[in-house]
């Protein structure tokens, strides 16, 4: 995700055991007045490390990652990042050259009038404060599902998808980097329908960055759909904009992470 191109930064060693795996790796830490957005790469390199620990934990059972370049359809589901990641990729966009900015732009525009149209969004309520709706407001877990499959039987790409693999690879949410299945690839494009044999982290990033994004930023909304990404952060990127020290900014994400994955060992 982008950040300014003279931020200094700092190199912290992280500590991480999972399944038994001890890895220790560098990330980046932003010094002086930063933003939350200035999180994003040490955020981005936990969730690959912690992603890769994974990987190796169900080859040790015997088992194959089936995901490949090419085979996209993960990049139909309703995928919710944080506001923070939200913001990053607004600002990403706006880094694009004027053609390829005209397609994305019209990429989230096509997916957000399909969602209107098929009543998963509220047309009358202001973008960048609506929720998706479930047309099944029973318990959490079964409206959860409910939007899960009326978004996928939609078929709305990512906007960043190109030639069915990821546009913006390098700057992938921490949700797309942890995301890895060992049942037939073939069988995600049948999702809810037939089994898909996913890896579940230990701890989700984009969690995180969202219960960072409430406690320092004081949003209320601390995560939204990627295809809501443009729309917004076009309404609340002012909510985000404030600086802090990095080394503070980056001992609240470190303490965030302890209080979501204490079983997961992760230290500093």
């Amino acid at each position: 995700m982008p950040s300014p191109t003279d931020r200094r930064v700092a190199l912290a060693t992280i500590r991480m055991n999972v399944h038994g795996q001890e890895r220790a790796f560098a990330v980046p830490v932003p010094l002086g007045p930063s933003r939350l957005l200035d999180l994003l790469p040490a955020s981005g390199a936990i969730a690959s490390e912690e992603a890769q620990a994974n990987i190796e934990d169900a080859r040790a059972h015997g088992k194959e990652i089936s995901c490949r370049a090419g085979c996209g359809a993960c990049c139909r589901q309703a995928v919710a990042i944080s506001a923070v990641e939200a913001l990053a990729l607004a600002e990403l966009v706006d880094t694009f050259p004027a053609e390829r900015q005209s397609i994305i732009r019209e990429r989230f525009q096509t997916g957000i009038r399909r969602l209107e149209d098929a009543g998963l969004l509220d047309s009358s309520q202001p973008p960048g404060r609506r929720y998706p709706q479930a047309a099944d407001q029973g318990a959490l877990a079964q409206t959860l599902n409910d939007l899960g499959q009326r978004y996928f039987r939609l078929g709305i790409a990512c906007p960043f998808l190109e030639d069915e693999s990821c546009g913006i690879y390098e700057q992938r949410p921490a949700v797309c980097r942890e995301y890895h299945v060992t049942s037939p690839a073939e069988n995600c494009a049948r999702l809810y329908e037939v089994p898909v044999d996913r890896l579940e982290p230990s701890f989700h990033v984009s969690e995180i960055l969202g219960h960072l994004a409430e406690g320092a930023a004081a949003i209320s909304q601390s995560s939204v759909l990627l295809i809501q990404a443009l729309e917004w952060s076009a309404a609340n990127s002012q909510s985000l904009a404030a600086t802090g020290d990095g080394r503070q900014l980056f001992g609240m994400f470190m303490e965030e992470i302890g209080k979501l994955a204490e079983d997961c060992g992760l230290k500093g």
